[in-house]
């Protein structure tokens, strides 16, 4: 193991990266959502956060496949495949699927656990800092 290894995957840079990257992704989908509210037919889309997240940091009991050539498609639970994104059909009685309520507290907590990781991120290097440093 190199040390830039031990240094970010070791003490868990690796998964606050991954941590961030899924919910500035969900940030943008709940985005759209809200911007398309009044669209008729418009779809609600949202990804499953968890099983995202467990994808990018490999803590999933799903096999992916291994890619050894660049060209390969990626298959399974593999890192590089895009994200799985739901979408909600609005039922026949209704303009779209989207509840503005439900976006807007969405957006809320996705942007309460995004600034929650990024300060543990922050603690993490400001502690790699002191290490170096030796202060």
């Amino acid at each position: 193991m190199k040390i830039a290894d031990y240094l970010f995957k070791g003490v868990g840079v690796d998964k606050l990266e991954a941590y961030l990257d899924v919910s500035a992704f969900r940030h943008k989908l709940t985005s759209g959502n809200v911007a398309n509210v009044s669209t008729p037919g418009y779809r609600r889309r949202d990804i499953d956060f968890q099983a995202e997240y467990s994808r990018l940091t490999g803590e999933t009991t799903r096999v992916a496949g291994e890619l050894t050539d660049g060209r390969h498609i990626p298959l399974g639970q593999h890192r590089d495949k895009d994200p799985e994104i739901n979408e909600t059909r609005p039922k026949p009685d209704e303009l779209n699927a989207v509840d503005i309520d439900q976006e807007v507290s969405q957006m809320a907590q996705n942007e309460l656990q995004f600034t929650v990781a990024a300060r543990r991120l922050q603690k993490k290097f400001e502690g790699l800092r002191r290490a170096i440093t030796g202060r």
